[in-house]
């Protein structure tokens, strides 16, 4: 099949070949032999390192010699898919820096537009086989690593968000015949699979880097954080709750749960772990240590609606406060921008150790009236409504560099 007849399968189907003698018990045939690697190819998705194996697999039921699956746009370096089987160490870099440009079977693809997703062609399709053995591509580059045909598959063409570019390439040495009609029907049986499964290996790639930002990014959070799903079970600790937990200092993990040393104080923060309120709630959570208890906040996290829901998605996330790891708050810039005064600002930071007015109040030697009054002040400067909104908005304020 020449230029003409590739152009004429995109303009009708893509897959469709002219029915030889034969062919149809070939392609039976083939589909029985596609089926045979499938568990190793399915299994390399979810596990890039058995892309090789695979691969491996592919290149022999095509009886090739060498081979290569590979991006365009993402390179080894920026996490593409880059699967050689077969190729001199040096085959790649060589190819990046000079022999790309001598190309011609790249060249005449792009040149002709035959590089579609779902398309497969041989050496023959793309350029007569004289003027193939004539190019400086094959004399200086092919020729010397024994790759004197190629039968392709396109993939992707980059037009999927997150998936770019892919090309698989199974090569033959000159030792064995030119691929043909049967060969292409074996590779027409692989493309679904393989459109497929680089498609999952790239969006699997895509989530466990968003995963892995967002972690990062919850680690570095001043505040402990822990997310519980709907049945108070906990799925994610960041760094700061780990060491706060660890020390089990009224607090800790025990059997995926978070338990607390007094037992009505236990009761209390399995409900509210548990709870389905929208609303934001406190509890404090007394320490054997005598140290200040510290503050357990819980806030609802967005309901995402789906059918059926995934009962392992998390569906609140708790901030646990330690009052006396306070020296990191940067008290004084939220009392600047909200313009409190000096005795407001000394409230707030009472209010993080003593849990109640009465108590501040004692602490800072006023009457509970003073107190009353400076908070009124305060949520009336900083526009929260309770004063757990107030706590929180201070902690979660920007912390002092160190």
């Amino acid at each position: 099949m020449g230029f003409g007849g590739l152009l004429a399968c995109r303009n009708t189907q893509a897959n469709m070949t002219v029915v030889e003698p034969g062919m149809a018990s070939r392609e039976g045939t083939a589909a029985e032999r596609v089926a045979s690697i499938l568990p190793n190819l399915y299994a390399a998705a979810s596990a890039p390192g058995r892309w090789p194996a695979a691969f491996a697999g592919i290149v022999n039921l095509l009886d090739g010699s060498s081979g290569l699956m590979f991006s365009h746009q993402a390179t080894p370096e920026l996490h593409g898919l880059w699967v050689p089987h077969n190729l001199q160490p040096d085959w790649l870099q060589r190819y990046a820096e000079h022999y790309h440009a001598h190309d011609i079977w790249m060249q005449m693809g792009e040149a002709h537009g035959v590089f579609f997703p779902g398309n497969v062609l041989i050496g023959d399709d793309l350029l007569p086989r004289r003027a193939f053995l004539d190019s400086i591509f094959y004399r200086e580059f092919l020729r010397p690593q024994d790759i004197h045909d190629l039968c392709g598959g396109i993939l992707h063409d980059g037009s999927e968000a997150g998936i770019p570019r892919i090309h698989v390439a199974v090569y033959r040495s000159l030792s064995r015949p030119v691929f043909g009609e049967a060969d292409k029907a074996m590779m027409r049986a692989l493309i679904p699979h393989l459109r497929e499964t680089t498609r999952i290996s790239f969006r699997l790639a895509e989530m466990e880097q968003r995963l892995s930002v967002m972690e990062a990014a919850a680690d570095t959070i001043a505040p402990a954080l822990v997310l519980a799903d709907d049945a108070g079970r906990i799925v994610f600790i960041n760094r700061a709750a780990r060491r706060l937990l660890d020390a089990r200092d009224g607090l800790w993990l025990e059997s995926g749960r978070l338990q607390a040393a007094a037992p009505a104080q236990r009761i209390a923060l399995e409900k509210m772990v548990k709870s389905g309120s929208p609303l934001e709630s406190v509890l404090r959570i007394s320490r054997p240590s005598k140290k200040p208890g510290y503050w357990v906040m819980r806030m609802a996290l967005p309901t995402i609606k789906e059918q059926p829901m995934d009962a392992r998605r998390p569906s609140a996330a708790l901030t646990i406060h330690d009052p006396t790891a306070i020296e990191n708050l940067n008290v004084e810039d939220f009392a600047a921008a909200h313009e409190l005064s000096r005795a407001e600002s000394r409230l707030l930071v009472a209010l993080l150790t003593h849990s109640t007015l009465p108590k501040a109040a004692a602490h800072l030697d006023v009457s509970v009236n003073t107190v009353r009054t400076q908070l009124r002040g305060i949520l009336e400067k900083t526009g929260a409504q309770r004063q757990i909104e107030l706590i929180r908005m201070l902690m979660a304020w920007p912390r002092k560099r160190t």
